[in-house]
């Protein structure tokens, strides 16, 4: 009986800890929009010589990106949140 609890905990824990991950991936995937909008900045910048207005404009383009994605991020952990929680909703209702 012990073994079976641990085994329980256990992919629980594994199902939390992608969930998990996939939030903390956020804050990641907002850096890289934005780096990568800077960069683009910076190109255009030195391309067309119009100094402060590429960078701003690949910020404002890079920030932009950063939430689409993170509202996909987002939407997607809290779906298999609510997955989560309904799973183990049916499994007291059905002991």
């Amino acid at each position: 009986m012990i073994n079976n609890e641990n085994g329980r905990r256990g992919e629980k824990l594994v199902r939390q800890t992608g969930v998990l991950g996939n939030v903390l991936s956020t804050g990641l995937t907002g850096g890289v929009c934005v780096a990568i909008g800077l960069f683009a900045g910076l190109k255009v910048d030195a391309y067309f010589q119009v100094a402060p207005y590429g960078v701003m404009g690949g910020i404002l383009f890079g920030l932009a990106a950063a939430g689409v994605q993170t509202y996909k991020q987002l939407k997607e952990s809290m779906g298999a949140f609510r997955n989560e929680r309904d799973r183990a909703e049916n499994k007291t209702s059905q002991m």
